[in-house]
């Protein structure tokens, strides 16, 4: 009965949108969970976990003298990056181990990094009683760029410090994630991870959009002083933003070539509307998040009203998921900005 229902979609289709629904398998929730975990965040978590250490060993190098700061702040920018992209929907073992706090808490606090680098942490377990708000990627990055550390003194301790704790949770997050790809969940808990990951896809898009972009605009706006962003100091903003929304775009629009066969890659959400026979809010979805595309192929971080007008292209589609696409995927809508943090 279900394999017959899986094609059923097809049969009910207008003939004219036959040709989109044809490549759309009728997926369930376990075939779109088990292509998550497989084709998306396994294969990221590994890049992170792979990255991460580069970063370590820089930054050792670094301190060790003489200076080499270059190999390091590029080494940090290939880390983020990484992480960025694995971030961008935080599922799974990022939520259970609350990693986006612990590896890049937003936004840093100078005051308390100061206070803690006083502390001369030396060891792994003395970085345990260090705040997270003074620690992980924010941090290191502030001791590259905004207040270089100087080699074989206790900021540059402190930064490698801080660069092997990313990398044991990028470690770990990759042992989470590779036992989540081999071990799917079953039926009921794949509903529960698929509502899961939809929430989570929109809680990215609005920590894009609200934290990255419209917050820091409008407290700007009210201090009457530029806007700082996160990772302004290395000048990678930029980057970061698109490093998170490929990933939010790679989850939400099916490719040209179109939607997977059942187990041969991952299903968008685009895709999932298809199988289910929702061909005009597929192609309503499919619209919006071009225009999001082009409006973030567009963006100037250096320019407010580039980013303002960004943040207000991105909040359509927001919209769109919360008032329409949510119930045709049959999913409660529960995201609140403490979710993954």
């Amino acid at each position: 009965m279900r394999i017959r229902s899986r094609w059923l979609a097809v049969l009910l289709c207008a003939p004219g949108a036959l040709w989109a629904q044809a490549a759309a398998p009728y997926y369930y929730p376990p075939d779109a969970v088990a292509a998550l975990y497989r084709d998306h965040t396994a294969p990221l978590a590994r890049g992170f976990a792979t990255q991460a250490p580069q970063l370590v060993q820089a930054l050792q190098t670094h301190c060790a003298g003489p200076a080499a700061l270059a190999p390091a702040r590029a080494a940090w920018t290939k880390t983020m990056l990484a992480w960025e992209h694995l971030a961008a929907v935080a599922v799974g073992p990022l939520i259970e181990r609350r990693s986006l706090r612990a590896i890049d808490f937003q936004p840093l606090r100078p005051d308390l990094l100061k206070r803690m680098l006083a502390r001369e942490p030396k060891t792994l377990e003395d970085m345990v009683r260090v705040g997270t708000p003074a620690k992980g990627l924010p941090a290191i990055e502030h001791l590259l760029w905004t207040e270089p550390a100087a080699p074989r003194g206790n900021a540059c301790n402190y930064a490698v410090l801080a660069a092997q704790e990313v990398q044991r949770e990028a470690e770990a997050l990759r042992s989470g994630f590779d036992a989540l790809a081999a071990t799917p969940p079953e039926e009921e808990a794949a509903v529960t991870a698929f509502v899961e990951f939809i929430n989570q896809w929109l809680g990215g898009l609005e920590r894009l959009r609200w934290m990255g972009m419209e917050k820091p605009l409008r407290e700007a706006e009210t201090r009457g002083a530029s806007p700082e962003f996160a990772r302004q100091p290395s000048g990678q903003t930029g980057a970061a933003w698109a490093a998170e929304w490929a990933e939010l775009r790679a989850l939400a629009r099916q490719p040209d070539s179109g939607a997977p066969a059942i187990g041969a890659g991952r299903v968008s959400i685009e895709s999932y509307l298809r199988g289910r026979g929702h061909i005009v809010e597929a192609d309503r979805w499919r619209a919006a998040v071009d225009e999001s595309d082009r409006a973030m192929q567009a963006l100037k971080p250096g320019q407010p009203a580039s980013v303002d007008a960004t943040a207000r292209t991105l909040k359509k589609l927001t919209a769109l998921m919360q008032s329409e696409i949510a119930g045709k995927l049959e999913v409660n809508l529960g995201f609140s900005s403490a979710d993954g943090d």
